[in-house]
């Protein structure tokens, strides 16, 4: 049975829970910029400079990489109409793996192009390789049914070609048939190589300072080529937004589905901000971790996960690692694809009250195993005896380990959005 689909909504939480609880062939185009493989870590301040957001392209197996998205691809292709279209956008971490899995999930008829989006990027002397300078968008649709508007993405016609036109030209294959040449007045059929939107500048006025942000008018070209007003549009990695911004100028009907509760305020706030939609009339946001009853409630990976994200880190994922249950890289953190990040601080996760001494105890063995001689320990409270360990260790041992409580962490992001 149909599910009425409800749009203009930021899912914050699991692409692929979320994605199941949609309907089928509910969605016209799916729009997704997935995390690379690229194994690299960034680190960054959104506004506040005192908050600072980490996040890390995670896969430094490109099976582990397909693995991971096979599901989601999955649900996507499901939650698809008939007529409906994905943009997957990928750059040369996996790109060649990810066309492999889009051709097992859409099939390989029903791929349609493989755009290359150009760029200039700078190079430097010590490089061995030609410089990487484009991302690949794989085009696919479900069915033969899905349209393709080429007009509204028409290109102006060089000068070149615009002095030819009127030109006899001479046909092959023997025949010489005569034609004149005629331009199409909207422009000229747009190509697969699109060399003509810039990515964004570090002062461009829609930047706001994520990693990944594309430009508005990269998305308004795929959505105009494959939706008309009124169509509903998923991005189910929606990051800062710009799917949704993009969306909301042609007119499009809108989903966004992001797992970083920051990532969704920031959405919130661009919306709020730049297009002046109202939350909770305009738009809504959807299972944002707001309360303290709701993070106690959270299944104990969810909430580790939640905590350090929330702290700007890197969840170690199922189970902690040796003690520490993610990382706070630092901004200077560089390495290739191979390597390992050494330059971090560690976190450890605690999901109740009154944490005590063992704690941190157990915390400073971490430390000291890793090396390391600043760290962080989130929970809900803090017993005074933790408290006074935490100073003794700084004092007589040159450990500084900041406990940090989940009030702590929601007041922050609190005080972020109001003062933006």
């Amino acid at each position: 049975m149909y599910t009425m689909l409800q749009t203009s909504i930021i899912y914050c939480g699991d692409n692929l829970i979320k994605l199941k609880e949609l309907p089928n062939d509910s969605i016209d185009v799916v729009y997704i910029d997935p995390p690379f493989n690229s194994n690299r870590h960034y680190e960054l301040f959104w506004g506040d400079k005192q908050e600072k957001i980490a996040f890390e392209d995670r896969f430094g197996d490109p099976l582990n990489y397909i693995d991971w998205m096979r599901p989601r691809l999955q649900q996507i292709w499901r939650v698809l109409k008939s007529s409906g279209s994905c943009f997957f956008h990928c750059d040369w971490h996996a790109c060649h793996y990810s066309k492999v899995l889009l051709d097992q999930i859409f099939g390989y008829n029903n791929f349609r192009n493989e755009i290359i989006w150009c760029y200039n990027r700078p190079g430097n002397s010590r490089m061995k390789n030609f410089i990487r300078s484009h991302d690949t968008i794989f085009y696919y649709v479900k069915t033969k049914a899905a349209p393709f508007y080429a007009d509204p993405v028409r290109l102006p016609y060089s000068k070149s070609s615009k002095s030819r036109e009127g030109y006899v030209k001479q046909g092959l294959s023997g025949a010489f048939k005569e034609k004149i040449c005629k331009l199409n007045p909207k422009g000229k059929f747009p190509p697969d190589w699109w060399i003509d939107i810039p990515p964004l500048r570090p002062n461009a006025k829609e930047r706001i300072g994520y990693p990944t942000q594309k430009p508005v008018n990269l998305i308004k070209r795929i959505l105009l080529c494959s939706t008309q007003e009124g169509d509903v549009v998923l991005d189910a990695f929606c990051g800062c937004g710009t799917t949704l911004v993009a969306s909301h100028h042609l007119k499009r009907r809108w989903l966004g589905i992001d797992i970083s509760p920051t990532a969704c305020r920031v959405m919130a706030y661009r919306l709020r901000k730049h297009l002046g939609l109202v939350e909770g009339q305009s738009f809504f946001v959807r299972d944002l971790p707001k309360i303290e009853q709701e993070l106690k409630q959270m299944h104990p990976i969810d909430f580790q996960n939640w905590a350090v994200t929330a702290l700007g880190g890197i969840s170690s994922g199922k189970g902690s690692d040796k003690g520490i249950d993610g990382k706070i890289y630092l901004v200077e953190s560089k390495h290739d694809l191979l390597s390992n990040i050494n330059s971090f601080y560690p976190i450890q996760v605690k999901q109740r009250e009154k944490v005590g001494r063992p704690d941190v105890d157990a915390f400073e063995t971490a430390m000291r195993r890793e090396k390391k001689n600043e760290g962080y320990v989130v929970a809900f409270s803090f017993s005074k005896e933790s408290v006074k360990e935490a100073k003794r260790a700084y004092k007589e041992d040159g450990l500084n380990i900041h406990l940090i409580t989940v009030q702590d962490l929601i007041k922050q992001a609190e005080d972020r959005l109001i003062e933006q």
